[in-house]
Parts: structure tokens; C-alpha cells; sequence
């Protein structure tokens, strides 16, 4: 699945921080401004989206089906 992040750069690198935590993100393009005189950007993230982990990488997940912890770190070298 393929994720558009628009807002300032500050947004979207927190945004992306949550997805992280939250999901598998494959890829993570670089920040694309806006056109003009705008301030904001857009950044791609690639997820794979699959049954939710424990926070040891294991499956699983709480009773509830709530995600806890981080399930993946962000590339290296990829910021928004």
C-alpha cells in the first residue's frame, strides 16, 4: 500500500515516525515541495500491511487487536 504524507516537513516526518511504530514501511521517498511559494511537501511511504506484531517482531498482538510497540525501524538514510 502506498501512503501520501502532505503537510510541512516537521508534520510529515512526525506522521511518518508514527507509521513507523505502527506499521512495515518498506520505502520512504524524499520530500517533494510543494509548487510555488508554498511551504508544504509531500512524501510516499510504502507499507505492507499484514497482521498486527508484538513488539518483539513476533505475531501476535493484545487481546484487543491494539499494535503496540515499534514493528519497524525507518530506512536508513530515508528522511522526509
Amino acid at each position: 500500500m502506498r501512503l501520501r504524507l502532505h503537510g510541512t516537513e516537521s508534520e510529515c516526518r512526525e506522521v511518518l515516525g508514527r507509521i513507523c511504530d505502527a506499521l512495515d514501511v518498506v520505502s520512504v521517498s524524499e520530500a517533494y515541495p510543494d509548487r510555488g511559494a508554498s511551504l508544504l511537501v509531500r512524501v510516499y511511504v510504502e507499507v505492507r500491511v499484514g497482521e498486527p506484531r508484538d513488539p518483539d517482531g513476533s505475531p501476535g498482538g493484545s487481546a484487543s487487536g491494539e499494535r503496540r510497540g515499534p514493528t519497524h525501524k525507518r530506512a536508513a538514510g530515508r528522511k522526509p
